[in-house]
């Protein structure tokens, strides 16, 4: 494949993903795909022949930057001497939520698929999500284990806290939804998932530099 060709893939895979993570896999179809990339129909074939292909090309390639991005914090989870937990705990904690954050997308396109989005394409968690999300599991059974709490429900705690974050945001004083586009309130957010698992698992509480102002 030459250069012109990779790059007209990685355009299609970059539209398919912001039309999947905004409507989702069953209210998009492939001439959507192509009209956004200014590609045409034919072309978006020659890459994908179907939106079942497509569609697990943008899951697989957003697993591949997630795995990337989270693998070497879970890494430092499982090897942190006992003194260093907290601050490992923290730094996986960071990593996740920076990257979603980075790429709203991602979360986008899982709560689509929670909400039985793609049920068609029964083996998607299997094959796609299922080997990553056991690894993080067992980093945070490193923790959980001496704690004596459930490593999958905590890891599942971090990630729906963290996909409603990025997604909904929260309602401040004022009435107005703000989230991670918001500073302060993505500071305070980090600061309450550092202390939540950090107690939860624990470990030493580190209270954050900025606390939460009252009520």
């Amino acid at each position: 494949m030459d250069s012109a060709d990779g790059d007209g893939r990685e355009l299609i895979l970059r539209t398919a993903t912001r039309l999947f993570a905004a409507l989702g896999y069953d209210s998009s179809s492939v001439v959507q795909v192509a009209e956004a990339a200014g590609v045409s129909q034919e072309k978006l074939a020659a890459h994908f022949a179907t939106k079942r292909e497509l569609y697990l090309a943008v899951m697989e390639q957003s697993r591949h930057l997630l795995a990337e991005a989270i693998t070497p914090r879970v890494d430092a989870l499982m090897a942190a001497p006992v003194e260093r937990r907290a601050r490992a705990l923290h730094d996986f904690i960071d990593g996740y939520l920076d990257f979603c954050v980075d790429h709203p997308e991602m979360p986008a396109l899982w709560m689509h698929r929670w909400l039985s989005d793609a049920s068609d394409i029964v083996d998607l968690e299997a094959e796609n999500a299922q080997p990553l999300t056991q690894y993080v599991v067992e980093g945070v059974d490193t923790l959980a284990e001496p704690a004596g709490m459930d490593p999958l429900h905590t890891t599942y705690t971090m990630i729906y806290c963290i996909h409603g974050f990025v997604l909904g945001g929260v309602l401040g004083g004022g009435g107005h939804r703000c989230g991670a586009e918001d500073q302060r309130q993505l500071r305070r957010f980090r600061a309450h998932l550092h202390q939540l698992l950090g107690r939860a698992l624990g470990l030493p509480d580190e209270r954050a530099e900025e606390p939460a102002p009252s009520r």
